[in-house]
């Protein structure tokens, strides 16, 4: 039995060897690119690809594979900002294969710089490169964060725009109502909706699904029998109660500072 697995593992070094010299030494006959997911990419194609392909290995077709350097081919293609992972190999039959998947953008960002760049819902900046039409929540307002692509945006505004935006794009019904989203001088986040000419006050990006659950009762009881236009916003930032504030009225003043809320940043 030892003297049979001897053999069988001094056969399979052989095979093995064998198959790793045939894949070093084949020729490149075809590249093939996929971008996932299929039929959804915003910022990336065939020939953006192609492109960053031939800057870092040249046209890889007719090529021997051991002249190709796929780590770093894979490496570069990584650090493309709208490119969640990238992975690149060569398959047995000669076709030089680079499977793509794209980041998915959540919010499409303006700051006060005017510089414009989507986020994913990791907070990675995008920049807004797409020639296709994306439907997102657009954010702006009091946004200072510089585009830095390739990077996660950074601070505690940012942080609470990114957390509004993905509690948005992960709810269907929400995601259907609201088209904006504003940062005001105090840092709050406020929606503005696609019905009605009232806006959100949601505050900070905490405690999201009671406010926002706090919301639909407000929608189900209040605005089904006084109809969408009565009002002029609705705060939900306070998880105790949600003030709608009527366009015949002047703005209700709370007795606490914004900065003193309960769920305070």
């Amino acid at each position: 039995m030892l003297a049979l697995l001897l053999v069988l593992l001094v056969a399979l070094a052989i095979f093995w060897t064998s198959i790793s010299k045939t894949a070093k030494n084949r020729l490149v006959e075809t590249l093939e690119i996929n971008i996932l997911p299929e039929g959804q990419a915003l910022f990336l194609n065939n020939n953006n690809l192609t492109d960053s392909i031939q800057a870092v290995i040249g046209n890889p077709t007719g090529r021997s594979a051991s002249d190709i350097n796929i780590q770093k081919l894979e490496a570069r293609l990584n650090k493309i900002p709208a490119v969640k992972k990238a992975e690149v190999y060569i398959a047995l039959d000669g076709v030089f294969k680079v499977k793509v998947e794209e980041r998915t953008p959540i919010v499409l960002v303006s700051n006060t710089q005017g510089q414009e760049f989507y986020l994913d819902t990791q907070g990675v900046m995008i920049p807004n490169t797409s020639a296709k039409f994306c439907d997102v929540l657009v954010a702006n307002g009091n946004i200072r964060n510089v585009m830095a692509a390739g990077k996660i945006i950074a601070g505690e505004t940012a942080r609470n725009l990114l957390s509004v935006a993905k509690f948005i794009a992960a709810d269907s019904l929400w995601n259907m109502q609201f088209q904006q989203l504003y940062v005001d001088n105090y840092n709050d986040v406020i929606l503005i909706p696609r019905i009605g000419k009232h806006s959100i006050v949601v505050g900070n990006g905490l405690n999201l699904p009671e406010k926002f659950g706090n919301l639909r009762l407000f929608y189900d009881q209040g605005l089904k029998s006084t109809g969408w236009d009565r009002y002029k916003t609705v705060d939900i930032s306070n998880l105790n109660q949600v003030i709608g504030t009527r366009y015949d009225q002047e703005t209700i003043q709370k007795e606490e500072p914004k900065s003193n809320k309960n769920n305070s940043r």
